[in-house]
């Protein structure tokens, strides 16, 4: 299956830990489909429920890794993630993508990923398009992902800021929502409200609004999705000047635009651009060692095996031995019994009596000559 149906997507894209779960839960509760569920990622220590597709999701982590990144270590910005021709294309793109999704309602799909790799997912899906970008606190977000995977808050500041901005320059020409996840978490049901209306005014989801629950959606949003506290960060958690125009730039941009129509008119912090160049380095060195240890792993179960062939063709060996010389002392006792009948037989042929006997001997022969003689005639 390598052709995408004709129907309307709604992605929901936005940094790490920035809320992207519970946005696509609630849509996903509002009636949108969603993944398959045995192609759903199951990681409750991280989110009671990612709605997210395992396979796009290593998908998406295999086209950063071919322009030498990942998801905690993006390629340089302005690297051009578009898609190649070949495995990784756009026809393997929208292959994976119909695999995740079958049917051909409105569906919901959400990777924070998308971010990053926009650009590819816009060649490949021409179908009507709306987007959720979700946003957060880049302290909440840098603070939560340090509790999740031990990561410095200086990176998850860096990452924060390479991910939104690329999300804002991928949605350029996009119909795109802008929500605040602290904003929906305070207040669910206007958030949610507003963000509904948007999407019932886009006219590929105008017919499938009627079957839509609400209730339902607002109802799936819960405080307790909240890893990490909001508001105004403390005095101490400052921002350089580019991070802080990009907070108020996304603070500016709360709300429906069709299109998104957005000029990045400040250059990315060099600062967060070193702080990730550092990071693919060190995941890069992580990774060779990585694979270093998995080969010296599979090198010693390798030779565990050939040295239990080994002590096994010694004990044969050693079993072939013991026969061997089994059959050694077997010959010597035989070859000590032949020679005493030999010494014997000698013996009796020396001796007196056995010259005496021999006239008997030879007549007896003769007898027996004659007596064969007549029985033939």
């Amino acid at each position: 299956m390598t052709g995408l149906p004709d129907r309307p997507w709604v992605l929901v894209v936005g940094m790490h830990r920035s809320g992207t779960s519970a946005i696509a839960g609630a849509l996903a509760e509002l009636g949108l489909q969603t993944v398959r569920p045995d192609d759903r990622m199951d990681w409750p220590q991280s989110n009671p429920e990612h709605w997210e597709s395992l396979s796009l999701g290593l998908h998406n982590e295999g086209l950063l890794a071919e322009q030498g990144g990942s998801w905690d270590a993006p390629p340089e910005a302005g690297d051009g993630l578009a898609p190649e021709p070949g495995p990784s294309g756009p026809t393997s793109s929208a292959a994976v993508l119909a695999a995740a999704y079958p049917g051909d309602t409105p569906a919901v799909w959400k990777d924070p990923r998308l971010c990053l790799l926009l650009p590819h997912w816009r060649e490949v899906i021409h179908a009507p398009l709306a987007v959720v970008l979700v946003w957060r606190s880049p302290w909440a977000v840098a603070r939560s992902l340090h509790q999740r995977d031990g990561m410095s808050q200086l990176s998850g500041i860096a990452l924060w800021e390479r991910y939104n901005r690329a999300a804002l320059g991928g949605l350029d020409g996009v119909a795109t929502f802008v929500i605040d996840y602290e904003k929906v978490v305070e207040s669910p049901q206007t958030s949610l409200g507003q963000l509904l209306a948007w999407l019932t005014s886009q006219p590929p989801l105008a017919g499938a609004a009627a079957e839509w629950d609400a209730d339902r959606a607002t109802a799936s949003i819960a405080t307790g999705l909240r890893h990490q506290p909001g508001g105004r960060p403390p005095e101490d958690e400052v921002l350089l000047p580019g991070q802080q125009g990009l907070v108020d730039l996304l603070a500016g941009l709360e709300g429906g635009h069709d299109p998104l129509e957005v000029r990045l008119d400040f250059e990315e912090s060099q600062w967060a651009a070193e702080v990730i160049r550092v990071r693919r380095q060190v995941v890069g060195t992580e990774w060779v060692l990585g694979h270093t240890r998995e080969r010296l792993r599979s090198a010693f179960d390798d030779l565990g095996e050939k040295q239990a062939k080994l002590e096994a063709a010694y004990r044969s060996i050693d079993a072939a031995n013991r026969k061997i010389e089994s059959q050694t002392r077997h010959v010597a006792d035989l070859t000590d019994a032949l020679d005493r009948s030999n010494q014997m037989l000698e013996e009796v042929y020396t001796s007196t009596s056995w010259k005496v006997t021999k006239p008997v001997r030879q007549s007896t022969a003769h007898l027996n000559d004659l007596r064969a003689r007549g029985d033939r005639t």
